[in-house]
């Protein structure tokens, strides 16, 4: 914590509405001391000044302090999904690959590739300055390979 906070934690206890009473019963005393009161008020409402003015310098500096941490989790947010966009751009590419080099997939090999499939055509459908329509007649493949097998009912099957 430091020492502007303490400061304003300070202040904002010496304002409280506890303190206020007290004065307000030194006020209405009926005695010799209205000099003391009233420099007991004066006190008090230049603290509350300096506690207004550190509570919105403190205020100004937690919001750009915010503004900040929201611009750096904006852009870590957009890192991370176009860097799952691409790794799900590379598995769809890898299983053509494997497709084409004539390995045999599993039915859930193949529910996991249409789901990154689905991914990665939701991240360029809504980030449309994101390079993509590079793996459409990969996925068209893919899918047509499915169809294939699912019609067939020939997925691999483990041994």
């Amino acid at each position: 914590m430091d020492r502007d906070s303490i400061i304003a934690i300070f202040i904002a206890v010496i304002g409280s509405n506890a303190l206020w009473g007290f004065i307000q019963f030194l006020v209405q005393r009926k005695d010799n001391k209205s000099d003391c009161s009233k420099k007991i008020i004066e006190m008090i409402q230049k603290l509350d000044e300096k506690l207004d003015e550190k509570t919105n310098e403190l205020d100004v500096r937690s919001t750009e302090r915010n503004d900040k941490l929201t611009m750096m989790i904006n852009r870590l947010d957009n890192e991370m999904g176009e860097r799952s966009a691409i790794s799900c751009r590379v598995r769809i590419i890898k299983f053509m690959d494997e497709i084409l080099e004539g390995w045999e997939h599993s039915h859930d090999s193949y529910i996991q590739v249409m789901q990154d499939i689905t991914n990665y055509l939701h991240y360029c459908d809504t980030h449309p300055t994101f390079k993509n329509h590079q793996t459409e007649t990969t996925i068209e493949h893919i899918k047509k390979d499915y169809k294939e097998h699912l019609e067939a009912n020939n997925f691999k099957t483990s041994n």
